[in-house]
């Protein structure tokens, strides 16, 4: 989970004073949820003037929130009744010229991903800390050297065991340099450069990242996807590992691709693709898309394409579809769930803003006054896959929110895991004085909604997207009210 931004109105990020007073009560609330699961809540915590935070999830019999004050930084512990059990400042971490880029848990540690500016110099380094926060590891993994015009900025993807990590640099417009890295040894497996298209910059997904359990990283862009060069519409497919560098395609069909995603399949080594696709445009998806291709053997690969059928059109759209009306607007992929079998499950969800009171789309008025931006996060569905690419179901979910100026930060959902069904926990509606409800999913497209949570006269503001799930049956979920951050352990 990357670091969440701590906020007065929830689009600011604030930094942090040298000093910061914390009033904490040692006890925690609790609340039941509407559908018979439970919910233990913490004492707030205030965020005023915090850079940002990461749940870092379980360790041995401790739930742990990491803080990042700018110029301080800390661990903080809870018990499983989310009382307060310890609070540790990271000492070992400079107090100036750093810049946290992810805090990664592993099964006995965690580590803090970091730039470190000494001198006009960049450093990325590592520390690893034990459940306790002690480090017990730490290392210079790369030196950027001195940037003045183009500082790096890193950002990183991990494998599906949170083992490997590619730290990547994007600040140069005709390269991409990285780094990957494995955790458990403290081990660079490899460092390298590549140069990037020019004409990458024009397409509409750029490019996608994915990385395996052992370190094969995998860039995908997508070339020609317009319709006067259709006809050579295709996926650049480039593997990267310690041995070598190898390019692979893979051909699509002479429709205009509107958003894809990608992973790899650890499991049946397999890189798997979904995506949407339009007749005419890319304002209005038509039909899904699978793709894969065999790791072993890149020449096997799947492609397969299919139109939306009108009853789902007309099931999602809750209405009757006509001729013009046809497909779905506004969607965006938003994760790909893969199955053991080799297929896959892909989830969409329907959104877009809306800017008010500034028709150019610049950030302010000539009188002064800041425009409006509106958020509409809709109904979600959801696509399951074989493993030959066909659809074998389809299913909508039906929500709506709307929020104004907050990013869209307590809309959208998150997504539970386990091997019986898949829950969607959102928020019915963004306001203070709200309800939480959930969509669980069987392996069959059947679904339940239930409503789990009341938060009238609780203090809370459930920031969904930003949860964490720490086992099969429990999850934590960040609420912000008033400047003031609490911990939700929903227990299902």
């Amino acid at each position: 989970m990357p670091l969440v931004s701590t906020t007065m109105c929830p689009s600011t990020v604030h930094r942090l004073p040298s000093t910061v007073i914390l009033l904490f009560a040692f006890f925690a609330l609790y609340s039941t949820l509407l559908s018979g699961q439970t919910a233990t809540i913490s004492e707030p915590l205030t965020i005023r003037n915090d850079y940002g935070y990461e749940l870092i999830g379980r360790m041995r019999d401790r739930i742990l929130l990491f803080r990042d004050k700018f110029t301080q930084f800390e661990v903080q512990a809870y018990d499983n009744q989310m009382q307060l059990s310890w609070s540790r400042e990271l000492d070992d971490l400079d107090r100036r010229g750093i810049q946290i880029v992810a805090v990664i848990p592993g099964r006995n540690d965690f580590t803090v991903v970091h730039k470190l500016r000494r001198r006009g110099f960049n450093f990325l380094r590592m520390h690893k800390y034990d459940p306790g926060a002690n480090l017990i590891d730490s290392m210079t993994v790369k030196a950027y050297g001195e940037r003045i015009f183009t500082p790096p900025s890193l950002d990183i993807i991990q494998s599906d065991d949170r083992n490997c990590i590619v730290v990547y640099n994007l600040a140069e417009k005709e390269k991409i340099e990285l780094t990957c890295f494995r955790l458990d040894k403290m081990q660079v497996l490899w460092d390298k450069v590549i140069g990037l298209d020019p004409s990458d910059r024009f397409e509409p997904e750029p490019h996608q990242m994915v990385v395996s359990n052992a370190g094969d990283f995998y860039y995908i862009t997508e070339k020609n996807n317009r319709r006067s060069k259709s006809e050579n519409h295709f996926f650049h497919v480039l593997h990267i590992n310690a041995a070598g560098d190898d390019i692979t395609t893979i051909p699509l069909k002479e429709y205009l691709t509107l958003d894809s995603k990608f992973a790899l399949d650890n499991l049946n080594k397999r890189l798997t693709g979904v995506g949407l696709w339009g007749e005419k445009n890319r304002n209005r998806a038509n039909g899904t898309f699978f793709v894969s291709q065999n790791l072993d053997n890149k020449s096997i690969q799947t492609i397969h394409y299919e139109a939306f059928d009108e009853k789902f059109l007309s099931v999602l759209r809750q209405r009757d579809v006509d001729d013009n009306a046809k497909g779905v607007t506004d969607s965006e992929l938003k994760q790909l769930v893969l199955r053991q079998d080799g297929g896959a499950l892909v989830i969409a969800e329907r959104n877009h803003e809306i800017q008010r009171g500034s028709a150019a789309g610049r950030g302010f008025l000539r009188d002064g006054m800041r425009m409006i931006v509106d958020y509409y996060y809709d109904d979600m569905y959801a696509i399951a896959f074989s493993p030959d690419g066909k659809p074998q179901w389809k299913t909508a979910l039906h929500k709506k929110q709307y929020s104004q100026d907050d990013d869209g930060t307590f809309s959208s959902y998150f997504l539970v895991k386990n091997a019986e069904h898949l829950r969607f926990l959102f928020n019915d509606e963004i306001k203070y004085e709200n309800t939480c409800s959930e969509y669980v999913l069987s392996p069959v497209g059947e679904f339940d909604r239930n409503g789990i949570l009341n938060t009238q006269n609780q203090g809370l503001r459930m920031r969904f997207r930003d949860a964490l799930q720490l086992n099969g049956s429990e999850c934590l979920v960040p609420s912000e009210f008033r400047n003031k951050l609490r911990l939700v352990l929903l227990r299902f």
